[in-house]
């Protein structure tokens, strides 16, 4: 059953300073990149006003409550700062149920869900009306000597729903496999992807491309997960293009774990090595001579290409040798936009250093358009993450795509 429902976000206008008309799109906007963000494939979002959206998730029958509790803490803070003073002004409410009567909610004014609030039997048939609050999620149909009383309903800054976490944690879903595409910027074109694995139980899928957020808390299953997910995509009808299988550094750095690495990748066809790239990611800004040459001699047994993911804008290339791996990816952080675009220029401005050690240069965890066009006019060769492709349930190199038509959405 898929899961649908109404986000809709209630601000306390009087106390930003702001008119209506310049709120109303700021709330869209931050909003909007949240969801982008947190909200991904194969889970859905669309705008239906600046302070509504449409939300789905094909795997659920009901909603990621705890996600959507930390986009009241974000528009919080993005609207108010972080003081506690200015806490409880950002409110969140969901209506789900089914297609018509989420429609049906959604076209109703201010007014009318104030009194819904009030009496529930205002609502449109087939829907349940809940607060989103950190702490709990509360029916709006309770029984009115149960509930709080009514008012403005704010989103709290305290712990996430851990009933629904737990909840969550014990459902039994199948693995959701799939790759993310590489944009090679200066052909508009994609030339390889990047694959991952999440296990059924996870509420956030796994990725590589996608920030630390979606990263694995165990890097050795999630790697072992991938080569399979990569060995049943090869065993498939060709051509195949360029697959980058996750590696985890510290675990190569160990001489136990690397040859549990190496008895693993044995298990990928031979005859497919040319089709084969690790995405070596934990990579610190530094990398030990004799660590990175015992990687590359064991890696290159199975692959033709070798990633090295850094978070660091500064990584020292220039103490590599040349061609000692094919390409290095920088990882945007967390944060803003502009700490972000930051980062990424002062990689642009060694791009210089990565074309002497002929060495590719590329950045992954690209979010939006912004970041995207930043990329193209710094003349980054290669681009990832869910600005540019989401997650995809089969490869997409191969694939011509001019740069306005990103990101790829779910084929």
């Amino acid at each position: 059953m898929t899961a649908v429902a109404c986000l809709r976000v209630a601000v306390d206008a009087e106390k930003t300073g702001l008119k209506p008309a310049v709120l109303g799109p700021l709330v869209a906007k931050f909003s909007g990149i949240y969801l982008e963000g947190k909200w991904q494939w194969p889970r859905q979002f669309a705008p239906l006003t600046h302070y509504s959206f449409l939300l789905t998730d094909p795997r659920a029958d009901e909603l990621d409550v705890q996600e959507l509790a930390r986009l009241g803490d974000d528009l919080q803070i993005k609207l108010f700062g972080e003081g506690d003073d200015e806490a409880g002004k950002v409110g969140l409410l969901l209506f789900e149920g089914s297609a018509e009567a989420v429609q049906a909610f959604a076209a109703l004014d201010d007014a009318a869900v104030s009194a819904a609030l009030l009496d529930p039997s205002l609502l449109p048939p087939g829907g349940r009306l809940s607060r989103i609050e950190a702490t709990e999620r509360e029916p709006a149909d309770k029984p009115p000597e149960a509930r709080r009383p009514v008012g403005p309903i704010w989103v709290t800054q305290q712990a996430a729903l851990e009933d629904m976490a737990e909840a969550a944690a014990k459902r039994t879903m199948p693995p959701l496999d799939g790759v993310q595409g590489i944009y090679f910027t200066l052909r508009s074109v994609f030339v390889g992807d990047v694959v991952s694995s999440t296990p059924g139980d996870l509420r956030t899928h796994l990725s590589l491309v996608e920030g630390d957020d979606h990263m694995p808390a165990d890097p050795q299953a999630f790697d072992a997960d991938c080569v399979a997910v990569a060995a049943r995509m090869l065993a498939g009808p060709g051509p195949h293009s360029m697959l980058y299988l996750p590696i985890c550094y510290s675990n190569m750095v160990r001489a136990s774990q690397r040859a549990a690495y190496e008895e693993m990748l044995a298990t990928l066809p031979r005859d497919a090595k040319g089709q084969l790239a690790a995405a070596v990611y934990d990579v610190p800004r530094d990398p030990a001579f004799t660590a990175l040459a015992t990687i590359r001699a064991s890696l290159l047994k199975y692959v033709t290409n070798i990633d090295l993911r850094t978070q660091d804008p500064g990584f020292e290339v220039e103490k590599l040798a040349p061609n000692a791996v094919t390409s290095v990816t920088l990882v945007l952080p967390s944060g803003d936009q502009r700490a972000r675009l930051a980062v990424l220029r002062r990689f642009a401005e060694r791009l210089g250093l990565y074309r002497k050690k002929q060495i590719w240069a590329a950045v992954t965890n690209v979010r939006n358009r912004v970041e995207l066009e930043a990329c193209i006019a710094a003349h980054v060769p290669f681009v990832t993450g869910p600005g540019v492709c989401r997650l995809q349930t089969a490869p997409v190199g191969g694939r011509m795509q001019p740069p306005e038509a990103l990101p790829l959405l779910a084929a």
